[in-house]
């Protein structure tokens, strides 16, 4: 990918990011200019919130989307946000779809554009998923962990040519941990729900431990070698 092809297509994003980001808050601003002003109590705010209209459902996976396929872009904020203004149940769906999409824009954007990843810290790890024995659990894996950029493990899903099914299978696999993370965090946080921030606790640890797994497999390979 050239830099003006990089510079053109970020500049997009964030665009149409901006526009999106803006929409919700103009569909939202009542109820936040209002909650601050009489303070009303949290159940009210949950009311409010959670009716809406199912139509923002659609820019919340746009704006989780569009986040996702820019190389960086924080997309957390939106996706624990989508628990608090749908629950948790239609916010875990809105970011697996959202996260889905977006990571498939940028593998297509990256196979349109060709471009060798810059060398960084991650990279031994991301060839590490690559060449696991079983491919497309390590690029699950990848999409999985939160630390790891989705950058690096879009090309190494890019350089392992795997077909369109599959590359969808590993991204929607990959994102249901952080998705539910996101979703049930901030339904947890609105209405104070102290079982659901302890599985939220609980999760954040397995995705810790999928590192071990990917240490693990990497010395079965060195042995067999």
């Amino acid at each position: 990918m050239k830099l003006w092809h990089k510079i053109i297509l970020t500049t997009v994003g964030i665009l149409i990011l901006i526009g999106l980001i803006f929409s919700i808050w103009i569909n939202y601003r009542d109820v936040v200019e209002t909650f601050f002003a009489y303070a009303f109590d949290r159940q009210t705010l949950i009311n409010l919130l959670r009716h809406q209209g199912k139509h923002n459902a659609v820019l919340f996976m746009a704006v989780i989307a569009i986040g996702s396929a820019i190389p960086g872009m924080p997309i957390a904020a939106v996706a624990v946000l989508s628990g608090v203004c749908f629950g948790s149940w239609l916010g875990f769906a809105i970011n697996i779809v959202g996260i889905v999409l977006g990571n498939l824009l940028a593998v297509y954007i990256l196979g349109e554009f060709p471009h060798v990843a810059r060398p960084s810290r991650f990279r031994p790890l991301a060839d590490r998923l690559k060449n696991m024995n079983h491919p497309r659990l390590g690029l699950s894996i990848g999409y999985a962990v939160p630390m790891l950029p989705t950058l690096l493990v879009n090309y190494a899903a890019i350089e392992m040519k795997m077909s369109l099914r599959n590359k969808i299978l590993c991204i929607f696999i990959g994102s249901l941990p952080v998705s539910f993370l996101y979703a049930f965090g901030g339904d947890a946080l609105l209405l104070g729900n102290t079982k659901a921030v302890i599985i939220v606790v609980v999760l954040v640890l397995l995705l810790f431990g999928l590192y071990e797994i990917v240490r693990r497999d990497q010395r079965i390979i060195k042995a067999r070698n």
